[in-house]
């Protein structure tokens, strides 16, 4: 409606300023006729061939022939109709003489005057006037052609972000609902077993989950989230896996991030610590570790996650893996980003860097 009232105040503006100029020179009917005349035969112009031939033959059928054979018709079709049109209402009364009794053109006492006007119209008109319409018509008709491509490819490019949102909702929500299960399952037979024998570590690990799952189920419902907010929610999740393990001093982490009230997307982060304790050593064997690095440098943030691993399962991620990650990073930053795995003797890196969002309505 917005684009259409636009629309139609544009062509109000160009009637005006055509009628107002006509007046110089031209009685008020005759240059209300021309101006509305002539602006409607630019309208027509403009929208045939931007509305009506660029969306059958171009945008549609992609027939080019077509679409020129048809354009030129329009166009010298307009250019004689324009020049019969400016015949019928001409308005060069000052080349004749004699007395004009009304300014109004179809007064019956201006017939003699209308008969003249006409005659010397059609006599000394030459090619000019066709010509003339002709050089109007096309340019407006590229003009509506170039306008209508454009609009077109605005259309596609906001339909395509709405799909990379829709499918970054999508993303976010299949992490949420597939968020390591058999981490839950542990935490909560861990959690049992400690109230069964009271142990003081049980009212804190309720805490903690209750911390992780209130993040899970409501903060992520968000494009993005503060780094902040991101890392208390993954130092929340280290803490419960350390609870359940016999070497949590084998869990290394180094947080050196600055600027923590910039914004990034929600559990990007999380699959690789996942893949840290449900693939690696930790948890298995006494000699078992983690390093994990985070900081940010520049508008980038970097994290690097490091395991040992004994068997040989590295491969077999999880459907939450590296592949779902990379396919998130690819949606959100196109190839704005890097992320690298490095698998060597019995140890796996990942390396990921990707740029931080100033606001929270960047995404």
């Amino acid at each position: 409606m917005r684009k259409i009232i636009i629309h139609i105040a544009v062509w109000l503006v160009l009637a005006y300023s055509l009628f107002f100029s006509l007046t110089i020179f031209l009685p008020v009917d005759f240059a209300i006729y021309r101006s509305v005349s002539s602006i409607s035969l630019m309208a027509a112009s403009f929208y045939f061939a931007g509305w009506i031939l660029t969306n059958q033959f171009l945008i549609k059928k992609r027939n080019l022939i077509l679409f020129i054979t048809l354009g030129l018709i329009s166009i010298f079709s307009l250019s004689i109709l324009r020049v019969k049109l400016l015949d019928y209402f001409a308005g060069d009364a000052a080349f004749f003489s004699g007395p004009v009794r009304s300014n109004r053109f179809f007064d019956p006492d201006n017939i003699t005057l209308r008969k003249n006007i006409l005659r010397y119209s059609r006599l000394g008109a030459g090619r000019i006037p066709y010509l003339t319409g002709f050089l109007i018509y096309s340019v407006l008709s590229v003009i509506g052609v170039l306008f209508r491509l454009y609009e077109n490819k605005d259309r596609k490019e906001r339909e395509s972000r709405e799909e990379l949102q829709r499918s970054q909702e999508a993303q976010i929500l299949y992490l949420k609902s597939q968020v390591n299960p058999h981490f839950l399952f542990n935490t909560l037979n861990n959690l049992y077993g400690l109230t069964y024998s009271k142990s003081e570590l049980a009212p804190q690990m309720v805490l903690g989950l209750s911390d992780t799952m209130r993040y899970l189920i409501y903060e992520t419902e968000q494009k993005l989230v503060p780094v902040e907010k991101e890392l208390n929610f993954i130092q929340n999740y280290i803490d419960l896996e350390k609870m359940r393990i016999s070497t949590p001093e084998n869990i290394r982490v180094s947080v050196q991030v600055n600027r923590q009230f910039v914004f990034i997307p929600p559990l990007l982060l999380l699959p690789f610590i996942e893949n840290c304790f449900k693939h690696g050593s930790i948890g298995k064997e006494e000699d078992g570790w983690i390093e994990l690095d985070t900081w940010d440098e520049k508008g980038q943030f970097f994290f690097v996650c490091k395991n040992n691993f004994t068997e040989n399962k590295i491969e077999k991620l999880p459907g939450i893996g590296l592949s779902n990650v990379k396919k998130r990073l690819k949606l959100i930053y196109g190839d704005r980003f890097e992320l690298q795995t490095v698998k060597q003797n019995d140890e796996f890196m990942v390396s990921v860097q990707f740029p931080v969002f100033e606001r929270k309505d960047m995404l």
